[in-house]
């Protein structure tokens, strides 16, 4: 997600320790494969339908039962965590207070129903009882019907005037982590989700007067009456959106294979904006490693913050206004398709892994393309402001700063105090990074770490090894900044 960190900071300035695990590990195959078949009734503003999910145990573990995030539950009247910060609400909700939720009405094992419940820490949980264990290398399919009611909020998912969010849509696997499934809660800062990934079928019918933005590659589209229906797939994707309107303008360009899409409404330069993205795909496919799809979309829709991101497509806020915002927006949210979307990881617990990196990556972006007239100098320039001032403040209202970036979205104290240690101190450690191993082992460890851990969870500790496996001596120098202690 874009919080418009370095770049924009000073003009748009937001006012239990976490361990190390001892590897980056997930699945790095498509073991899991979902085939989704969705309905989006318009006036009702629901989406309802199935999904047939098939799970392979890649664990050293038996497992009895299936869990599922439930991430619609979070818009609940009576949820625990609220999806949208109290200091955000009247804005997001702009017509007044409104509600979702997501509901399962069965699940089914070989055209049987079979035994399921809802639990978690805040009714976020779908639990499935399987009918046999499950044990290692073995796989079981299930088909979940389920139903998401949208609140009307400027949110992942909700719809509002100009467009409908469908991010976290469907029933999500938890992630396996340490032969365990790893629950969800939906904290109100950052991004509060993570998953593995797998491979994706899916329809969506909708009115004929929407336009469909989607992850997928579009296989088909059929229309029968006043409805119509598109078809997608995607392979090796970590989740799955869509966005829907029927104020889309459509601008779509093809670089290297890659079909660069832009759905807009009132965005006056349009064109600019499809053009930076395709620059930035082309920037960061020859810094990194070569971006793997055959699809990318932006989206313009309604949303509080500057942009979201989701495998092969971003969302970019319909409130930002400034061409140069946009642009900064649409870059940040173009490099997350490889730091979350190929590299993923817990951005529950280490969320500095995907937004510093990313935000990081827009620095390097306008380094490669002087024509923009934005130069490092100043993007680490500002970012260091910010985050002194950030240090100050801290200092001053409570007496001491905590700095560290250890730790779980849960304990931060808002979203002043994640942006600045995320985002901002997030990208200076690649800055600092960069400045003492020397510009050669620092992009060669970032290929390195986009290879290695492509498609997989990674953690603190795998970026620390891949800079030590190339030769850098770099384990205290990330300990210090993990913990806190630099002092800059």
């Amino acid at each position: 997600m874009k919080k418009t960190a370095l770049l924009l900071s000073l003009i748009l300035f937001v006012c239990c320790g976490i361990t190390f695990s001892s590897c980056g590990c997930s699945k790095d195959t498509t073991s899991n494969f979902y085939d989704i078949c969705v309905t989006y009734d318009e006036t009702e503003k629901v989406l309802s339908g199935y999904e047939t999910v098939t799970f392979k145990n890649d664990s050293e573990n038996a497992f009895n039962e299936l869990k599922f995030n439930l991430f619609g539950n979070a818009f609940r009247k009576d949820a625990k965590f609220k999806p949208i910060l109290s200091g955000q609400d009247l804005t997001a909700y702009y017509n007044g207070e409104s509600y979702g939720k997501m509901e399962v009405s069965a699940v089914e094992f070989d055209g049987e129903k079979i035994a399921y419940s809802i639990g978690g820490e805040d009714e976020n949980i779908l639990i499935v009882k399987l009918k046999d264990t499950l044990y290692p290398e073995e796989s079981v399919t299930v088909k979940i019907y389920f139903s998401l009611h949208l609140a009307n909020v400027l949110s992942r998912t909700g719809y509002n005037d100009k467009t409908v969010n469908l991010g976290n849509f469907y029933p999500v696997l938890c992630a396996v982590e340490n032969g365990a499934f790893k629950e969800c809660v939906y904290y109100a800062i950052g991004d509060p989700f993570y998953s593995e990934v797998a491979d994706y079928k899916t329809s969506i019918t909708v009115s004929s007067n929407l336009t469909v933005c989607s992850s997928g590659e579009l296989i088909n589209a059929t229309e029968k009456g006043d409805k119509k229906t598109y078809s997608y797939t995607l392979k090796k994707a970590r989740d799955f959106a869509f966005v829907l309107s029927s104020e889309f303008d459509l601008l779509t360009k093809t670089e290297n294979g890659v079909t660069i899409n832009y759905y807009y409404y009132n965005d006056l330069t349009p064109k600019d904006t499809l053009d930076i993205s395709v620059k930035a795909i082309k920037t960061f496919s020859n810094a990194f490693i070569n971006y793997p799809y055959k699809t990318y979309s932006l989206c313009q829709t309604g949303f509080i913050e500057g942009g979201m991101e989701y495998p092969c497509l971003s969302m970019i806020s319909d409130a930002l206004t400034d061409k140069a915002v946009i642009e900064e927006v649409a870059v940040h949210e173009t490099a997350h398709q490889w730091w979350y979307s190929l590299v993923g990881n817990d951005e529950i617990s280490h969320a500095f892994l995907d937004e510093g990196l990313t935000e990081y990556s827009v620095v390097l972006f306008y380094e490669k393309n002087p024509e923009y007239q934005v130069t490092r100098t100043e993007l680490i320039g500002t970012a260091h402001k910010s985050y002194s001032t950030f240090c100050s403040i801290y200092d001053k209202i409570f007496g001491k700063k905590d700095t560290s970036m250890l730790r779980s979205l849960k304990e931060f104290s808002g979203s002043y105090e994640y942006v600045n240690i995320v985002y901002i101190k997030g990208a200076l450690m690649f800055d600092y990074l960069r400045t003492a191993v020397g510009d050669t082992a620092f992009f060669n460890g970032l290929k390195k770490y986009a290879t290695d851990y492509s498609y997989k969870i990674a953690t603190p500790d795998s970026l620390v090894g891949v800079f030590e496996k190339i030769g850098a001596n770099t384990n205290g120098f990330f300990k210090s900044w993990f913990n806190g202690e630099v002092i800059l």
